[in-house]
């Protein structure tokens, strides 16, 4: 709106681009000599030169595991099946099983269980994974410790019963 209270049709004016650089930078990093962010030296020169390469083409290059980083990723892969298995089990019993009761609210209660029961084995996977991040101590043997106790906790005894009784 101009002054007098009516709507403008001029254009605005253009921006002028060098303030545009001056976001990007803070004051003073001329004078210091960071006008770029450095990058660390690697130790060795052949890493140094496929370093460089990597950033030459445009890729970041990828930190390699550790073998115990290896170790915890393959026995996290290895629990995630197992607890794939425990939710298919735990599909299979919610059809093995039928409630006795006639009421409404006892059914709907019923039909609850099942569901949670069949998810339960992926929340806590998910819950495991989320609260052992990268940065705590002792991560590998919380985090298999944690996944243990769930898969002991969440066998699904209706199918794995069934399963036993029809072997007799």
């Amino acid at each position: 709106m101009g002054e007098d209270g009516r709507v403008s049709t001029r254009d605005p004016e253009p921006l002028d681009e060098a303030d545009d650089d001056e976001a990007l930078h803070w004051a003073g990093d001329e004078a210091r000599g960071q006008a770029a962010p450095r990058l660390r030296e690697s130790a060795t020169p052949a890493s140094a030169s496929a370093t460089s390469d990597a950033l030459a083409s445009g890729e970041t290059p990828e930190p390699r595991r550790t073998p115990d980083q290896t170790a915890l990723l393959a026995a996290t892969i290895v629990f995630g099946l197992v607890y794939l298995a425990i939710s298919i089990g735990w599909i299979s019993s919610a059809q093995l099983l039928v409630y006795p009761a006639l009421d409404l609210l006892g059914e709907v209660m019923w039909q609850f269980g099942e569901f949670l029961a069949m998810v339960a084995a992926a929340l806590w996977f998910a819950a495991t994974l989320t609260l052992t991040p990268e940065g705590i101590r002792h991560r590998g043997a919380k985090r298999m410790l944690a996944l243990l106790v769930g898969a002991v906790l969440l066998v699904p005894w209706p199918a794995l019963l069934y399963w036993i009784g029809s072997m007799q």
